[in-house]
């Protein structure tokens, strides 16, 4: 029997990639569950809204720093790796537009920080120095994600994933020893700081994928390539930008609660993360790759013949467990979260089964579509969220999560129905 799994694993490039992302994705569950168990302990529901406010802002500033451009480098690393002279400028345009930015936001952030205090925390909250921080740290950030995208598109999974540990591990270092010896200052402190320190790793481990930096200057800098690159721009600082700050709308609205929801968003963080690094490793350059409709729906049922059904299997376990997880995750005074479970594991049953559809627009850069679909998305995330947080609580969060996922799939299934199903339909005529 043994056997028999180990060849199936074998033969499914998905499922291979899957079991190797796996060990990356358990340390950071565990690494998750230990810093929230201690989140809980030393900072309650009040500290763990507080950084969902702040986990929220840096991946606007994010996205800005960099100009989204992760997913096109990607995108360009894995479909023109053979074109080398194309590649050289199409990377070279990428990171002079992203050192740019960085440096933009940087100094925003830096010369704005009571500014953005008050926005994020409050007047009566003094964290000025997280913001300040944050400036110091961005461009190492968008730094190393340049660095990943780069290794990512070559297809080089294995070290990603090495990179990925190895940045657990020394982030949940960070983490651990900040909230112990410095409360809510030492969680906020190493919510910027961790991220920055992986570049460290990154650097070391880059290797030959690092090849394709060398042509890399300003002489080729490249308005066609600019151009090529515009539009994924646009697509990640919508959605990158706009989404986290619907997120901080509701969180406001909830006020009291808040922490609630944002813990039953960090455990749904957890287990989302092993499907959702899969798709960046593996399913996000296939994409890139698939020229027709029959590679593209072989890569969407695939996924959901092999990964979605454990992905539901894995939330029914959950959500059977629900009263034993928050107790060992979090501590008795965050019981009020169990009723969340149901509407938040469905949610992210439709979000996982909707982005991997959804990452054919961005393979294919179609800026019109995405735009389409994210602006029906968020006008239904806030709509809902607002609404049914106003009617039901901060149970109302998740509620509206549910919901808003549930359409953004059937949008999507509407758009790509014919790539989908049409050889299908054909057949049955």
């Amino acid at each position: 029997m043994l056997s028999k799994i180990r060849a199936s694993i074998g033969d499914n490039t998905l499922l291979k990639i899957g079991s190797i992302n796996a060990v990356s994705v358990m340390l950071q569950i565990l690494g998750g569950l230990i810093t929230s168990k201690l989140i809980a302990i030393y900072l309650g529901e009040r500290g763990m809204a507080l950084l969902g406010y702040l986990r929220n802002f840096m991946t606007s500033s994010l996205a800005a720093g960099n100009l989204g451009l992760s997913n096109g480098i990607l995108k360009f690393v894995a479909s023109e790796k053979e074109k080398n002279s194309l590649l050289s400028k199409l990377l070279s345009t990428a990171i002079a537009l992203s050192a740019v930015a960085t440096l933009a936001v940087s100094i925003i952030l830096f010369l704005g920080a009571s500014y953005w205090n008050n926005q994020i925390f409050g007047a009566s909250q003094d964290y000025t120095y997280v913001f300040k921080l944050l400036a110091v740290a961005l461009p190492f950030i968008t730094a190393n994600g340049i660095l990943l995208s780069i290794i990512n598109g070559q297809s080089a999974y294995k070290k990603v994933v090495k990179i990925q540990i190895f940045s657990n591990l020394i982030g949940l270092a960070i983490t651990v020893l900040s909230i112990i010896y410095y409360g809510l200052q030492g969680a906020l402190f190493s919510l910027v700081v961790s991220p920055a320190v992986i570049l460290v790793i990154t650097l070391i481990a880059l290797g030959k994928q690092g090849d394709v930096l060398r042509n890399i200057s300003l002489s080729n800098f490249d308005t066609a390539a600019l151009r090529k690159l515009g539009s994924y721009t646009l697509m990640a600082l919508f959605s990158m930008i706009v989404l986290p700050l619907v997120y901080i709308t509701i969180r406001k609205e909830i006020g009291d609660g808040a922490g609630y929801w944002d813990a039953m968003t960090r455990i749904s963080s957890y287990y989302v993360k092993f499907v959702a690094t899969l798709m960046t490793l593996y399913i996000l350059p296939q994409l890139a790759k698939a020229t027709t409709d029959e590679s593209f729906r072989k890569e969407i049922f695939g996924f959901y013949k092999t990964v979605l059904p454990l992905f539901g299997v894995g939330l029914v376990v959950i959500y059977l467990l629900r009263d034993f997880i928050v107790g060992f995750v979090f501590t008795k005074d965050f019981v009020p979260m169990t009723h969340l479970f149901k509407w938040q594991l469905l949610g992210d049953f439709f979000k996982v089964a909707s982005i991997v559809i959804g990452y054919q627009i961005i393979a294919k850069n179609n800026l019109k579509l995405f735009l389409i679909t994210e602006i029906i998305s968020l006008i239904v995330i806030y709509c809902s969220g607002i609404y049914l947080v106003r009617k039901f609580g901060y149970e109302g969060a998740s509620m509206g999560h549910c919901f808003s996922y549930f359409i953004h799939l059937l949008v999507l299934l509407f758009i790509f129905r014919k790539p989908l199903f049409g050889k299908t339909i054909a057949a049955s005529e």
